[in-house]
């Protein structure tokens, strides 16, 4: 059923993370509590993280935390490890850019780099789907996923990191 909601592109999701964010600051009027990320923010922070790639050509920035809850923006020009989050659910947006996105399955060569967080070369037996601008996922925790992007492309992202 996860498979798919998210096959038919979860269209409805960012306007669910809008509304939510709107629940953190808003910096137009100040009031504690709200906060509203605009698109052209978003990829104005992908655009600066470019320059900031690692070795895996990807850079992030946490952008608000609050509670159990983090926000981060995200830029990626090669594909990722796979990864696996025992207590962290992960909900992505792209902004820019398409990927493909590998869910389920078994972790190739996992390996814990820290208490409950597996990272790998690959997924064995995953569904890919293809995500592109306005897309959303969700990401449930112990759920191996994988963000695979064609050769020469690249992507930004807005990411909300819930702890569980």
């Amino acid at each position: 059923m996860a498979t798919s909601f998210a096959k038919k592109g979860l269209r409805i999701l960012p306007a669910v993370l809008i509304l939510g964010a709107i629940a953190m600051t808003s910096p137009a009027d100040n009031t504690p509590g709200f906060h509203v990320w605009k698109l052209s923010e978003i990829e104005a922070h992908g655009k600066a993280l470019s320059a900031k790639l690692d070795e895996h050509k990807v850079a992030s920035e946490t952008i608000l935390s609050d509670g159990n809850t983090t926000f981060m923006i995200a830029h990626r020009e090669g594909s990722g490890q796979a990864e696996w989050h025992e207590k962290q659910a992960d909900v992505i947006v792209i902004s820019q850019g398409e990927v493909t996105m590998t869910l389920g399955g078994t972790i190739v060569d996992g390996k814990e780099i820290q208490p409950g967080e597996i990272r790998g070369s690959g997924i064995k037996g995953g569904t890919d789907i293809k995500m592109g601008p306005g897309d959303a996922e969700y990401i449930p925790p112990k759920t191996p996923h994988q963000m695979t992007l064609a050769a020469g492309k690249q992507v930004t992202y807005f990411v909300t990191k819930v702890t569980k």
